[in-house]
């Protein structure tokens, strides 16, 4: 039907809220607070996995502590597909164009399956020797590789799960993302203790229940998005009449996920550089480590979930041709994370001791624990920030910022700092945590001072 322009357009399907006209405010919570809520769900499957597995020592803690980082490397390689899917989904649905949306999510979809599985392969042949080179003591090599198999064997739904997310959420659909990820948490939480201590008939697992209970949350988010796209019940839908691979739009997307990849991998990779520093001081040390990035996770989520409400308003609003309204939007979800993440550094800082004792209450693993909090929470602002501008510059395809930014700030600070001040100057540890807040506080002041410029409104999709 025409618009009021007189342009002829395709009716927007189900929950079909305009993101490029009204109330900015009222668009910004529309998308921030389903997101929030998705991505909160991480909060659930963090809490619960590093509790469960804290009682069974700091061995296991650090071997689940050891794969997750090994895993986020493989599966970064894939993650990016998902923005790029998200940047034409969402430049798609500002043009009025559902039929080309919908092409370019079931692309998305088949590439990412493709690279899934190739890198559960190399998942499988890298497990061992990555695990020795961070310093898995003896203890623990066993409990990361068993972890890591199982794991890496059910890669392809944990990437599926967070492609087709990313689809929902170019095309506005926040609401049914988060429900996706709702189950996939209630699933995960719900098997974990099972799987690792045993009930019943079952035996318990230790480390592989909590692989086993992560791989069968996400089958079953996977499923509820298959069976949502194939009945047509979401603003996005598979067209079983055109499944065959259009190869040049497989390359557009990729294109454009090709920087989110790299600057993903090149955050998890130097994640894993600070834990080999980390994995010289002991098991103990390693745990410790792991507890306070989780924690710091957690106290992140929500600008994650800012910053993909960022993403879609951004990539909406150049698809309507409106800059303007797509960058004030940009500013006000950075406003808004901003003063939630004075709250909760505060909290950080204040509370790091019991929160860390929660999850393993050993001496050596809370006081690594608490001394990583008290010096990196602060600088949780500026990483939080750098989340939000990062996820805007997704949503503009402008996805060559985040990688420079991120080799700057990650490579270029984070591990030279760490190394540095940990092994030549006696600081030891906190040298280590140095490192990470030096590497936060470059990270968002490049990202403020790069999206200023406003050349990511300039970028074709």
């Amino acid at each position: 039907m025409p618009d009021g322009d007189g342009v002829a357009t395709e009716p927007l399907g189900l929950h079909g809220r305009d993101l490029t006209g009204g109330s900015l405010h009222g668009d910004i919570w529309f998308l921030a607070i389903p997101m929030i809520l998705e991505i909160g769900t991480v909060n659930v499957i963090q809490v619960f996995d590093t509790y469960w597995v804290g009682r069974l020592g700091p061995a296991a803690l650090a071997a689940v502590t050891i794969s997750v980082s090994i895993r986020w490397v493989v599966t970064s390689l894939a993650s990016g597909l998902g923005v790029g899917g998200l940047a034409v989904v969402a430049r798609r649905f500002g043009e009025r164009d559902k039929a080309a949306a919908d092409h370019a999510a079931w692309q998305t979809i088949l590439l990412a399956l493709t690279v899934s599985c190739l890198l559960g392969a190399l998942g499988f042949a890298i497990a061992r020797p990555l695990l020795l080179l961070l310093g898995a003591q003896a203890e623990v090599l066993p409990l990361g590789l068993s972890y890591l198999r199982i794991t890496f064997g059910g890669q392809f739904t944990m990437i599926l799960v967070w492609v087709i997310n990313a689809l929902f959420r170019g095309a506005g659909e926040a609401r049914l993302a988060m429900i996706v990820r709702i189950l996939t948490a209630v699933v995960t939480v719900a098997l974990e203790p099972i799987l690792v201590f045993g009930w019943g008939p079952l035996r318990p697992l230790g480390c592989s229940g909590s692989a086993w209970a992560m791989v069968l949350g996400f089958g079953c988010g996977l499923v509820l998005q298959l069976a949502l796209l194939l009945l047509g019940r979401t603003r996005l839908s598979i067209n079983l009449h055109r499944l065959a691979p259009d190869f040049p739009l497989m390359g557009r997307i990729a294109s454009i996920a090709l920087p989110s990849t790299v600057q993903l991998a090149l955050r998890s990779s130097s994640r894993l550089g600070v834990l080999a520093l980390v994995g010289l001081y002991g098991t103990n040390a390693t745990a410790g480590y792991g507890v306070a990035s989780r924690l710091l996770l957690i106290a992140l989520v929500p600008t994650f979930g800012l910053g993909n409400a960022c993403g879609t308003l951004i990539g909406q609003n150049l698809g309507a041709e409106k800059p303007a309204r797509a960058e004030r939007g940009a500013w006000w979800v950075t406003g808004y994370g901003g003063v939630y993440l004075v709250v909760a550094a505060a909290l950080l800082m204040i509370y790091a001791r019991p929160l860390v004792a929660l999850f393993d209450d050993t001496p050596g693993v809370v006081e690594t624990g608490v001394h990583c909090l008290r010096v990196v929470g602060l600088t949780i602002i500026a990483s939080g920030i750098g989340i939000i501008l990062g996820r805007a510059f997704d949503g503009a395809g402008n996805t060559k910022p985040a990688m420079v930014i991120n080799l700057l700030s990650m490579w270029g600070t984070e591990l030279p700092v760490a190394f540095t001040l940990s092994r030549w100057t006696g600081l030891g540890l906190d040298g280590v945590w140095w490192g990470r807040a030096a590497a936060n506080l470059v990270n968002g002041l490049l990202f403020v001072l790069w999206f200023r410029r406003g050349r990511w409104k300039l970028r074709e999709v």
